[in-house]
């Protein structure tokens, strides 16, 4: 009776409909429509839709006489070089670079020293003075290389390509190892590695050059028939078809997760304090522990229903094209990975909650959270960059089931700590909780004291 008469009270409240907007906002941006735009894709060759996700449909059965069989993330050296050194000197030229240091987008200029160390950078890797620098020929770099188009005052064609004839053509493949006429790399890739590092340092952490962020740009390479056959393979009989959309249906919600919950655990424990702690949370007839538990399970029931429900919007059209076609697909996927995925997330965030406003009878845990889920947001890579303690798992693609099984064993560890994290937080929240139920504690108050403190010195320093 105390977990329904819980779980009704949060569900019918102001914070959990915000919670549910927010949720459900993310889902919508992110997520939605994603698993039919991928079906239309593989059904409709012609159609003029790709998938906006993998640039083709993952479930298209691959043509040995198809033209293009797709991309795939690659490691190439000449083509990560090509693309980061472009980027590196445009940025330089401007003397604005962007960084993003927990994913959202800031400028940075640098000094005349450090201008001075990044032109050292562009010289070693181009083996280019400063002049030849500033006066490169337009086709010096690719028209379009990987994120970056260049936009030139030759004569285009009515498609914007530029028409190149046939001297021409002979031309440029002699000039092709002429290092001040074409992009040619004048050190090593491990070399290369090393400068970028260096520039990231100066520049600072989020910026373009971390090797994460030139592999997401300029990691891409065509697959050939043999690689896309292979794709389509585990796709199908690995990835049992609906594990693919499991997974970036958890990388998108995952980011909810890691912080939104925090709101409904800290406004509910805040309420018994606002309410001088009614009747039901005084009764001897409820132990500590026992009302702690149920408050959190209820609060763990109310953020994870919406997430098994909004699955089902992926989860429909895939039954559907299996049974259509014929492919088996595995359908408790999502119901697997986001118990194993996005719920010890959620409670590690719920717990956390519990904790800091039980000790603190202060919002403080809103702080915290934000500041562990900024920081976790910023050094986590978007795919196959999970460690022992990362909050939000990631995984921002539908192919890539290989980092998954490479990583197994640190994601099963990951996913017990934040679970002993959980327990921890809660057995603390009981013990406090017990004492100031006993009249013994006064934590609370100095927690309030110490927190209207942190929070004017942090509000302060964002100003500054």
């Amino acid at each position: 009776m105390l977990y329904f008469k819980e779980l009704k009270r949060i569900c019918f409240s102001v914070v959990y409909g915000l919670f549910l907007f927010l949720l459900v906002f993310g889902w919508y941006q992110n997520f939605y429509h994603a698993t039919d735009k991928e079906i239309l894709a593989s059904k409709d060759k012609d159609t003029s839709y790709q998938s906006q996700i993998t640039g083709g449909s993952i479930l298209e059965k691959p043509d040995k006489n198809a033209e293009s069989f797709g991309r795939k993330r690659k490691e190439v050296p000449d083509t990560v070089m090509l693309g980061g050194t472009d980027h590196l000197l445009m940025e330089y030229r401007e003397n604005s670079y962007a960084v993003y240091p927990f994913g959202y987008y800031k400028e940075v200029v640098l000094n005349d020293a450090e201008q001075d160390e990044i032109l050292k950078i562009l010289c070693e890797i181009t083996g280019l003075d400063e002049e030849s620098l500033w006066n490169l020929p337009d086709d010096y770099f690719p028209y379009v290389n990987g994120n970056i188009v260049h936009f030139k005052e030759d004569n285009p064609d009515e498609n914007g390509t530029i028409t190149i004839e046939a001297g021409e053509k002979e031309e440029r493949i002699q000039e092709a190892e002429d290092k001040t006429k074409h992009f040619v790399p004048q050190v090593s890739y491990d070399r290369f590695k090393e400068l970028m590092k260096k520039a990231e340092d100066m520049i600072g952490r989020g910026s373009n050059y971390s090797m994460d962020m030139l592999l997401t740009y300029y990691g891409q390479a065509e697959m050939n028939y043999e690689e896309a056959a292979e794709e389509y393979r585990k796709t199908i009989y690995e990835d049992k078809v609906s594990r693919a959309f499991a997974r970036l249906f958890c990388d998108y919600i995952t980011r909810s997760l890691g912080l939104y919950p925090v709101f409904v655990a800290v406004v509910f424990w805040m309420k018994d304090r606002r309410n001088k702690m009614n009747e039901l949370i005084d009764s001897r007839q409820f132990g500590t522990a026992k009302l702690v538990m149920v408050r959190f399970l209820a609060m763990l029931t109310a953020c994870m229903l919406p997430v098994f429900l909004l699955s089902f919007e992926s989860l429909l059209p895939l039954l559907q094209y299996s049974s259509e076609s014929g492919i088996s697909i595995d359908a408790l996927a999502f119901v697997k990975y986001i118990l194993w995925w996005l719920l010890p997330t959620a409670a590690v965030v719920l717990s956390l909650g519990t904790f800091l406003t039980i000790l603190t009878s202060a919002p403080a845990a809103v702080l915290v959270q934000a500041v562990w889920w900024f920081m976790d947001t910023g050094m986590t890579g978007l795919w196959g960059d999970t460690g022992y303690f990362t909050l939000m798992i990631r995984h921002n693609t539908l192919r890539g089931s290989e980092l998954i099984r490479q990583n197994f064993t640190i994601l099963w560890v990951n996913r017990g700590i934040m679970l002993l994290f959980t327990f921890i937080f809660l057995l603390l929240s009981c013990v406090i909780y017990e004492r100031k139920r006993k009249g013994k504690c006064s934590h609370g108050y100095q927690g309030q004291r110490y927190y209207r403190i942190l929070k004017k010195r942090f509000f302060t320093g964002i100003q500054k």
